[in-house]
């Protein structure tokens, strides 16, 4: 594994940066948080990525690493014990999160930014609508009733199960935990979300334990001095190929990728590696030199050419 500290390009109320916190608490791992804004410009960060808006973002020296699922792979891969995916439960733990970072969290969103668009900054909401053409007050609002049967029988289904275990899939964290936890620690912010945790005692318990783990041990590092560590690294990805690749990457190959729920942000490099759950691309940045961007193969579009 490379020697470089692991840095967390975050902001405080960012739920996915809570789903990793709560990864960093389980394992006890020291981080460098670097604190990202909201919404975009975000002119710290744009350098490292080529554009990508999400956050969170880990850095490890010039090798940066897009969303929170290939984020916890990582992790457990730098350090994996405790680990995140207990023994033989691999498979459901990356599928209850996928299930909790789409569906879970898709409930929750129209549920908080309904009841509170009125108090949030015109800046985030516009920021979003980027994201999601349909993030208007009037399609929140219309969508709640959905949303709330969603998150209702959610809420039912974790808390019986979580009345004979601690945690979601038996005696051990996992990330099916931490994927699960940041959905609700989001709802959280919407008064009725409250109501409808409190009245799921099992539930609530459980996230007390989780919150319990704390956030890692974690110091703050400036944007500026995460940006100079990347200049002055070099990526640790080396060219691989993968048999089966479902598109037939080569190292080399100039493509374009673009996460399947945003595709009109489409970011272009050469392929370095291709595997069956990764691919990462070359990027040349006129004041970082080479980095190397990693993104999921799920959940991603692989766009030929460029």
């Amino acid at each position: 594994m490379p020697t470089h500290d692991v840095l967390f390009h975050e902001y405080a109320l960012s739920p996915f940066s809570e789903k990793i916190r709560r990864i960093f608490g389980f394992k006890k791992m020291a981080f460098r948080s670097v604190e990202q804004p909201m919404w975009m410009p975000k002119p710290q960060l744009t350098p490292l990525t080529g554009g990508y808006r999400r956050i969170p973002v880990l850095q490890i020296g010039a090798d940066v690493y897009c969303d929170t699922a290939l984020i916890a792979r990582h992790l457990e891969e730098r350090q994996p014990a405790p680990a995140i995916f207990p023994a033989g439960q691999e498979a459901a733990a990356r599928l209850v999160a996928a299930w909790a970072d789409r569906q879970l969290f898709q409930a929750c969103v129209p549920l908080v930014f309904g009841a509170l668009a009125d108090l949030m900054p015109p800046e985030l909401l516009a920021d979003r609508q980027q994201m999601r053409p349909d993030l208007n007050v009037e399609s929140l609002r219309a969508a709640a009733p959905h949303c709330r049967s969603t998150l209702h029988a959610a809420l039912a289904t974790l808390d019986a199960g979580l009345a004979t275990s601690d945690f979601v899939l038996g005696s051990a964290f996992s990330l099916a935990d931490a994927a699960i936890y940041h959905c609700l620690w989001f709802a959280r912010n919407a008064p009725e979300c409250t109501a409808m945790l409190d009245s799921a005692r099992h539930v609530t318990a459980w996230m007390a334990r989780l919150n319990a783990m704390g956030p890692g041990d974690r110091s703050p590092m400036e944007a500026a001095e995460a940006l100079a560590i990347a200049a002055a690294a070099s990526p640790a990805a080396t060219p691989a190929t993968y048999a089966a690749d479902p598109h037939g990457l080569t190292p080399g190959q100039t493509i374009g990728i673009s996460s399947d729920d945003l595709p009109s942000d489409v970011f272009r490099g050469a392929v370095v590696t291709s595997g069956p759950d990764e691919i990462v691309i070359r990027r040349d940045d006129p004041a970082l030199g080479v980095l190397a961007i990693h993104f999921p193969r799920a959940g991603y579009l692989v766009h030929a050419g460029g």
